[in-house]
């Protein structure tokens, strides 16, 4: 009783210093073409979201009837004070991706490099600002650490795409993983060109006796330093998600944490007060011992999986959970708010500080939580959202 009553006093007293806390979930339908039915009669949810680091934007394919292959959606307050997302229409093909971290670029499977602000007010019309990187399906991109507005460096990461012997493509997604590094400068006019680039090298030869050569699901991490993949064939035959670090010659790995499930996609958050950056995946996993299928948080300093999905709606989520520079985690999924209600679809906002899992462990372990934040704050989200408003080049 007199930890959860320090609990409460905490988060009371943790709230009224920081501000105003956002909501524990929010629900965000799409508006407008985006939330038209297809030929099937659903709204398409979408496939391969990436969530920008505001929460704002979020990159999604295979979009459906009514859109572009490739949209960029918005999450936007409507007249009504009510969230929805509509969607900005592309020339992207399916498995465009943007460059993490930053979201300065939205990269295309030919390795085209268009500002986010160009496509926001441009559309299918926006223009190309270089064309670099790895191409083609299955590639993820992020900036590296100390860019600077003019002087930038990419990493790219291959999931590889090898055929058969027969030419049927029966590996795809699975082989030695690669990487390229671009260094890109903004000109005079504003515009940017890419400068240089390394040649493509051929990851990870060196864990050959322990977890082998040949990966499937990578993923980078937001800051390019690390990814996350599960490995085909490793020494100890488990099927674990695992996280990786890049070596300095960009060729090396070494294996720094796992997850110990096997989940879709492991994707990278931002590191919270200086600490490793957590990950989220779609996963069923356990939670209080009963089981719990939907998203899941890693907290990798406390080396423990959360729960982090809303047990009080029927939620069906997507397996690209994405989570912003604020703390909290964004996805697609469909739902009802009750068993007779009709299905909306859109994208879930959730606060994991005010997580049911994480609140129960903040209570039980006060000592190793209490350098956390009780909530995310609005002011937490308004901070980044002015920061990512200067990268993308939208005032």
């Amino acid at each position: 009783m007199k930890i959860q009553l320090a609990a409460l006093v905490f988060l009371f007293g943790a709230t009224e210093a920081y501000g105003k806390c956002v909501p524990a979930h929010e629900y965000v339908p799409f508006i407008g073409t985006a939330g038209r039915a297809g030929r099937d009669g659903n709204v398409p949810l979408g496939m391969y979201s990436r969530i920008s680091p505001d929460g704002r934007f979020v990159m999604r394919s295979f979009s459906g009837d009514n859109l572009s292959a490739v949209t960029l959606m918005e999450i936007v307050k409507q007249s009504n004070g009510a969230s929805g997302a509509k969607a900005y229409l592309t020339d992207f093909d399916n498995e465009a991706f943007p460059v993490q971290g930053s979201w300065r670029f939205l990269v295309n499977v030919d390795g085209s490099h268009y500002r986010l602000a160009d496509i926001v007010k441009n559309q299918k019309n926006a223009k190309r600002q270089f064309r670099g990187g790895i191409s083609g399906f299955y590639t993820a991109a992020a900036e590296l650490p100390g860019a600077t507005d003019r002087n930038i460096r990419i990493r790219s990461l291959s999931w590889p795409n090898s055929s058969g012997a027969d030419g049927v493509d029966d590996n795809q997604g699975k082989g030695q993983l690669t990487n390229k590094t671009l260094t890109v400068r903004k000109s005079s006019d504003g515009n940017y060109d890419m400068s240089d680039s390394t040649s493509l090298n051929y990851m990870c030869s060196n864990l050959r006796s322990s977890d082998g050569t040949m990966f499937t699901l990578p993923m980078i991490s937001t800051d390019g330093m690390e990814f996350a993949a599960l490995p085909i064939n490793p020494k100890d035959r488990r099927s674990t998600m695992r996280i990786y670090r890049f070596g300095s010659n960009g060729k090396d790995c070494s294996r720094v944490d796992d997850l110990n499930v096997a989940a879709s996609k492991a994707i990278f958050g931002f590191p919270q007060t200086g600490k490793k950056s957590p990950v989220v995946f779609l996963s069923s996993g356990m939670s209080g011992n009963k089981p719990a299928y939907g998203i899941h948080l890693y907290d990798r300093n406390l080396k423990k999986t959360f729960f982090v999905g809303d047990r009080a709606k029927q939620v069906n989520p997507d397996s690209f959970p994405g989570m912003t520079k604020d703390g909290r985690i964004i996805y697609g999924a469909k739902w009802k708010d009750c068993a007779s209600c009709a299905e909306k679809t859109g994208y879930v906002i959730t606060d994991f500080y005010q997580s049911e899992d994480f609140k129960r462990f903040r209570e039980t372990n006060p000592d190793s939580t209490k350098a956390l934040k009780a909530c995310v704050t609005e002011e937490d989200v308004a901070k980044v959202q002015a920061a990512q408003a200067s990268l993308y080049g939208l005032k």
